[in-house]
C-alpha cells in the first residue's frame, strides 16, 4: 500500500470530526483540574491542549504530508521558533544565577514545550482552515462555545449583583472546570482569572464576531433580518468583556474599535463625490469629541465598580519625585511595572541574544529596583514562595529571553500575518473578508494584551492567526484556479 493511500485513510477515519469539535468547543476552558493533574501544570492546562497532541499526530501532520500547504505566515513563525531554540542553546554556555530550588534545565524545557504548544495550535488551525466547509464548521463551533461561555459569565454576574455571592452548585461546576476561583465583582467565565477571560475574548472571539458583524457573513443559516448570531454574540461579548473589569482587556478592545474607525474614515471616502466626502469629513471632529467623552464615562464607571480604580480622579501627583510609579501603586499596577522594569534591565544586560527561554526568572531578583522591594506582593514572592518571578509581558519577556534577534523574528511573523489579513479583507469572498478583519483585529488587540500575559501556552492568538493563515492558502488556491 502506498504511503499516500495510508495517510488518506488515516485522515478520513470517523474519529476525527468529533475530536475537532471538542478541540474548538473546549477552547474557553483554560485550567481544568483533571488536565492540571495530567500534565503537571499549575495554571495553563487546557483540555484542547491534550486533544492537540492526538490531532497533530493523527490528522494535522499526515494532512500536511498528503496535500496540505503552509501559509505565508507559517515561515516567519518557524524561523522564530528555530532562532529561539538556537539562542536558548547558546544560553547554556553562560552561568545562570541560582534561585532557591528551581532547576534551569527544567524551566527551559517547560518554556520550550509551551512554545511548541503554541506552534501546534497554529499549525492545527491553519491546516484545518484550508477547506471552506471545514472553516465554516470551526467558526460555527467557536460561536456555540463562545455563546456558552458568555451565558455562564452573565449568570455569574447575575448572582453576584443580586445576592453578593454564588450558589453552591455554581461553585461546584466552576471548580470542576477551573483551578481558579470565582471573584468578587469580577467574572471569569471558564477561565483561570478575569484577565484570561478578557484575553480569550480579545484575541479570538470578539475579533471573529466583530469581523462577521462588519461583513454580514454568518456561519449559521438562520438570521432575523439584520441580526445574525455573530452580531448578537458581539454585543453580549462586549458586555462580558466589561464585566471582567480587566483594564488592559478593555483598553485593547477600545484600541481595536479605534483602529476600525480610523481605517473606515481613511478608506470609505474613496469613490465618494466631492460633496459627499466633504459632509463625511465634517463628521470627523464630532466623532473625536464623542470618543473622549465615552472613554471618560467608562473610566468613571470603573471607579465605581473596581476598587483598584477608585482613586483615579483623586490622585495628587504634585511634588512627587516618581509620579509614574506612585500612580501605578495607587492603581494597583506597581507590581506589574516593576516586573516590566526588571525585564528591561535583563534585556539591557543581554541585548543581542537574551538569556534563553524560561530563564528570565533567575535573573529577576538582581534586576529588581529598590522601589520593587517596598511592595508587599514582590516581597512575598521573593521570600515566601519558591515560584520563579515572571515578567508578565510577552513583549518584554521576548526581549529579555531572546534578545533583539528573537524579538525581531517574532515581530516579523506578526507583520506578515497582518499583511496577509489585510490582503484577505480585499477578497471577494465574505468568509475570507471576515477572516482578514479577524486577523487584523487580533493583532491590534495583542499590542496591549501582550502587556498582560507572558505565556506561549494560551491558544487564542495562535488559533486566530492560524485560521486566517489557512484561509489565505484557500484564497491563493481560488486565485490560481481562476487564473
Amino acid at each position: 500500500m502506498k504511503i499516500s493511500n495510508l495517510l488518506e485513510k488515516l485522515t478520513n477515519l470517523p474519529i476525527w470530526p468529533p475530536l475537532w469539535f471538542l478541540f474548538f468547543f473546549l477552547l474557553p476552558v483554560t485550567s481544568m483540574p483533571a488536565v492540571v493533574n495530567l500534565v503537571r501544570s499549575d495554571v495553563v492546562a487546557a483540555p484542547s491542549g491534550v486533544l492537540l497532541i492526538l490531532l497533530l499526530a493523527g490528522w494535522v501532520i499526515p494532512k500536511l504530508l498528503l496535500d496540505g500547504r503552509l501559509s505565508r505566515n507559517s515561515f516567519p513563525l518557524l524561523c522564530f521558533v528555530l532562532i529561539s531554540l538556537i539562542l536558548t542553546a547558546i544560553s547554556f554556555f553562560t552561568d545562570v544565577p541560582s534561585y532557591k530550588f528551581a532547576v534551569p534545565l527544567r524551566s527551559t524545557m517547560t518554556a520550550v514545550l509551551t512554545l511548541f504548544t503554541g506552534l501546534g495550535f497554529f499549525l492545527s488551525a491553519m491546516t484545518w482552515a484550508q477547506d471552506p466547509a471545514r472553516l465554516r464548521f470551526a467558526i460555527r463551533i467557536l460561536n456555540w462555545s463562545g455563546a456558552l461561555m458568555l451565558g455562564w459569565t452573565l449568570l455569574q454576574a447575575f448572582f453576584w449583583y443580586t445576592t453578593q455571592g454564588y450558589p453552591g452548585w455554581m461553585k461546584d461546576i466552576q471548580f470542576a472546570l477551573s483551578v481558579g476561583s470565582l471573584y468578587r465583582q469580577r467574572f471569569v467565565g471558564f477561565a483561570y482569572e478575569p484577565s484570561w477571560l478578557a484575553h480569550q475574548l480579545n484575541l479570538l472571539y470578539l475579533p471573529l464576531w466583530l469581523a462577521a458583524s462588519i461583513t454580514g457573513d454568518s456561519a449559521h443559516e438562520r438570521r432575523a433580518g439584520w441580526l445574525t448570531f455573530e452580531r448578537l454574540l458581539f454585543f453580549l461579548g462586549t458586555l462580558v468583556l466589561y464585566l471582567t473589569l480587566s483594564r488592559v482587556g478593555i483598553a485593547a478592545f477600545i484600541l481595536v474599535l479605534l483602529f476600525y474607525l480610523i481605517t473606515r474614515l481613511f478608506f470609505s471616502t474613496r469613490g465618494m463625490e466631492n460633496a459627499q466626502r466633504s459632509r463625511f469629513r465634517r463628521l470627523v471632529p464630532l466623532l473625536f469629541l464623542i470618543l473622549p467623552a465615552g472613554l471618560l464615562a467608562i473610566l468613571w464607571t470603573l471607579t465605581k465598580l473596581d476598587f483598584r480604580m477608585a482613586q483615579l480622579f483623586t490622585i495628587n501627583l504634585r511634588g512627587r519625585s516618581d509620579p509614574l510609579l506612585y500612580l501605578a501603586e495607587k492603581l494597583s499596577l506597581a507590581t506589574r511595572f516593576v516586573f516590566w522594569e526588571a525585564g528591561l534591565n535583563i534585556f539591557s544586560d543581554h541585548p543581542l541574544t537574551g538569556v534563553g527561554l524560561g530563564k528570565a526568572g533567575y535573573y529577576m531578583p538582581d534586576a529588581l529596583s529598590a522601589f520593587a522591594l517596598q511592595l508587599v506582593e514582590v516581597r512575598n514572592l521573593l521570600y515566601r514562595s519558591n515560584t520563579l518571578l515572571n515578567i508578565k509581558s510577552i513583549w518584554i519577556r521576548l526581549l529579555a529571553e531572546t534578545g533583539i534577534i528573537g524579538f525581531s523574528f517574532f515581530i516579523g511573523w506578526l507583520t506578515v500575518s497582518f499583511a496577509d489579513g489585510w490582503k484577505l479583507i480585499r477578497s471577494a469572498s465574505s468568509q475570507q473578508k471576515t477572516l482578514g478583519w479577524m486577523a487584523c483585529f487580533t493583532l491590534v488587540a495583542f499590542l496591549l494584551e501582550g502587556f498582560s500575559l507572558d505565556t506561549f501556552a494560551l491558544p487564542y492568538l495562535w488559533i486566530s492567526l492560524g485560521l486566517a493563515g489557512g484561509c489565505g492558502v484557500l484564497a491563493d488556491a481560488d486565485k490560481a484556479g481562476s487564473a
